[in-house]
């Protein structure tokens, strides 16, 4: 299940990065302090550490997070092919499962917030923000938040999925 919502999710964000252009890379993103060029060498980092937890089994987080990278959207998209072969050779499925988790959750969302920097009417897709809500809200509580993800944020009950999702995380929606 999680590698199907992991596909669907990596679908998104390389439709986002492939709208994304080398200007748009200076665009502020609802992270603060952070613009869209930096979002997207996080997420790169993120794949990295993604591509270690399957071949290795352990999570590890980069020692030093990538900067000013010339080329991030060539980057990313060499990344997120490596990811896939790593997908495709993993055996160790509880890796291959907490990656497509870990996976789904931060291309949907830091595609939200490249996608934002673009289009501040920019939503995640209803099926996908709803299927990666389901499985985030039961695994990320108030002791797994730790730095990465600000508290929840109010929004009424009959908000999009998208809106949900974003809050769930931390970000304000935009409207």
């Amino acid at each position: 299940m999680n590698t199907e919502l992991f596909g669907r999710a990596t679908d998104y964000a390389r439709g986002v990065l492939s709208e994304l252009t080398y200007d748009d890379l200076q665009r502020p993103t609802p992270c603060e302090g952070w613009d869209a060029g930096r979002v997207v060498l996080h997420l790169a980092d993120v794949i990295d550490t993604l591509i270690g937890l399957l071949d290795t089994g352990t999570l590890v987080l980069p020692q030093t997070p990538r900067a000013n990278d010339q080329g991030p959207l060539a980057l990313m998209d060499e990344r997120l092919t490596v990811l896939g072969h790593a997908f495709s050779v993993a055996t160790d499925v509880t890796a291959v499962e907490n990656a497509a988790l870990a996976g789904a959750v931060e291309l949907t969302t830091h595609g939200w917030d490249i996608g934002l920097a673009r289009d501040r009417a920019h939503r995640i897709p209803e099926s996908l923000a709803e299927d990666v809500l389901a499985l985030v809200s039961a695994a990320l509580d108030a002791s797994a938040r730790g730095e990465n993800f600000a508290s929840p944020v109010d929004v009424p009950s009959n908000s999009s999925a998208s809106d949900r999702l974003v809050a769930f995380l931390g970000r304000v929606p935009r409207r």
